[in-house]
């Protein structure tokens, strides 16, 4: 959108540039969901620790992912409007996609995600529980990284007057949905508490291999996501 300064009247643009991350809210009702079903499916037969990269003792995969999908479908939806403002180009045809993971993640003290990427199309991270030891933590921290219980995006090369990571300290309630390629690192705290997350991965499409092997339980099809446009 061209803007037009006040003492000139000069006409600018800015372009958009970089991936498209979004941080948007959920309700209390997902997150209580989250945090019932979450502790529902930590046991051993959803352990989910050898799947990702992050240091952490307890992750675990939800159990039934049909009770999840119809709050799933609403962020997504809403994402695919932030999507088409920053492209500036609407969709030739409505975007289908897939919810093909997600888990819970408790996090306590020294435990970290190093840089690292995510499979499919599209990730998504969201905050249930934020200790207040943490927030005290990080409001104390003086340093130029994320700072402790930090998440950092990072994208891109240049030299200091380029943006090449976004860095955010999360409150309860908070999803960031972003490109699955994007990397990201979760920085660790010292307090002595846990908190909690939950990850996801939205792909466009699965193997049948993959169809086989899991069953066709763990794959939904949601009514609203983020789509390639047609060149």
């Amino acid at each position: 959108m061209t803007e037009k300064t006040k003492s000139t009247g000069l006409r600018y643009q800015l372009l958009s540039w970089g991936p498209c991350v979004a941080k948007l809210k959920i309700t209390d009702e997902f997150k209580n969901l989250l945090l019932k079903e979450g502790e529902a499916s930590s046991t051993k037969e959803y352990d989910y620790q050898t799947r990702l990269a992050g240091i952490l003792q307890k992750e675990f995969r939800f159990r039934d992912y049909n009770v999840l999908l119809p709050y799933v479908d609403e962020f997504l939806k809403l994402y695919t409007t932030i999507f088409e403002k920053w492209k500036g180009v609407p969709f030739k045809k409505p975007p289908s996609y897939l919810l093909r993971a997600m888990w819970i993640n408790y996090q306590r003290k020294n435990e970290f995600n190093p840089p690292h990427d995510h499979a499919d199309d599209l990730s998504f991270v969201i905050y249930l529980k934020v200790p207040e030891e943490i927030k005290k933590e990080f409001k104390e921290y003086r340093g130029r990284s994320c700072g402790p219980g930090g998440i950092q995006f990072v994208y891109g090369d240049g030299n200091r007057q380029a943006i090449t990571y976004q860095s955010h300290f999360p409150e309860e309630n908070d999803i960031f949905i972003f490109p699955a390629w994007l990397k990201h690192w979760v920085a660790p705290f010292k307090a002595d508490v846990e908190r909690i997350s939950v990850s996801g991965n939205i792909s466009s499409q699965v193997p049948l291999s993959s169809l086989k092997k899991v069953g066709e339980n763990q794959w939904q099809p949601l009514k609203n996501a983020i789509g390639d446009y047609d060149s």
